[in-house]
């Protein structure tokens, strides 16, 4: 398309030159209005896309992900070694435990132990509550035990036997010595043949006969009395066998009984001592109740 070059006049009086246009339009069957609207549309198109996101990621994802492993498992460690193990008897059932460290617990009735899984490799200490005797091996620094009440028994390596219910507490050294400490209390040190029970807040030391520390027979497996007062010995063997005893016509309080007697079945120690004190006794229905009295 090709302009006139002509020279107008505008209404502000500048003179204005006509410009020649060659714009070369490619042939289409479209008017100018559809042409317009075609190249509308381009632009609005080409604003509405959508903004490109870049994702940043580290270089060292693999060491991320090496970190977050090495985190659980240890995390997952801590909570494993933290679940301390547990040992616990039931009715007239005992139990003999051998600790990592070689030293030995003997659990009586009714009672339970617990440690750490890494007992012995920072310090030797158990928690229990019950009765149970120890037998605790020398060189490996100190052994404490506990209960729920922080009562604390401290030994390097010894033997002793701790009861610990509710509020009774007793402590007897058999071999070497032991320290015990209680809240609000001194602490105490004991030696072989030596005891000490709580009473009133405090620890006493009451006065053992040295034929009354023998070893539990529940330890031992047998019974060992040496001029032993009657009451005396049917008041263990009632603790022992869980059992009531009844006593007609005699005053055992009078009465001495000498003699080591295996821990078999208690109609088997019954008849031991029955036949040595010339007594004879019968049993309820059950077997929970026992009565002696002078044999015929």
């Amino acid at each position: 398309m090709k302009g006139n070059s002509n020279t107008t006049k505008g209404n502000s009086g500048f003179d204005h030159k006509s410009v020649e246009f060659n714009i070369s339009v490619p042939p289409s069957g479209r008017s100018k209005d559809e042409a317009w609207e075609m190249i509308m549309q381009a632009i609005e198109s080409e604003h509405e896309k959508p903004a490109r996101i870049v994702e940043m990621r580290p270089k060292n994802t693999w060491m991320l992900v090496a970190a977050s492993i090495v985190i659980v498992m240890v995390v997952g460690s801590l909570l494993i070694l933290n679940k301390p193990y547990r040992f616990e008897t039931q009715q007239a059932q005992t139990m003999e435990l051998t600790l990592p460290d070689g030293s030995v617990a003997h659990l009586n009735a009714n009672s339970w132990i617990t440690y750490s899984r890494v007992y012995g490799w920072f310090k030797r200490q158990v928690k229990m509550d019950g009765e149970a005797y120890f037998k605790v091996k020398s060189g490996k620094g100190k052994f404490a035990v506990t209960d729920s009440r922080k009562q604390q028994v401290v030994v390097t390596g010894t033997e002793f036997n701790v009861i610990t219910r509710g509020n009774a507490f007793e402590v007897k050294c058999f071999e070497g010595s032991v320290k015990v400490k209680i809240s609000g209390s001194k602490p105490v040190t004991l030696q072989k043949g030596e005891g000490v029970v709580k009473s009133k807040g405090a620890l006493i030391r009451p006065e053992y006969p040295a034929n009354e520390l023998e070893k539990p027979a529940w330890v031992t497996q047998e019974f060992r009395f040496n001029s032993t007062p009657l009451s005396k010995v049917f008041e263990q063997l009632s603790d022992f066998y869980k059992i009531e005893i009844k006593i007609e016509g005699i005053e055992p309080e009078t009465r001495y009984f000498t003699g080591t007697i295996p821990a078999g079945t208690v109609t088997d120690v019954f008849d031991v001592i029955a036949l040595s004190m010339g007594l004879k006794y019968t049993a309820n229905i059950d077997s929970t109740v026992f009565t002696f009295r002078y044999g015929i």
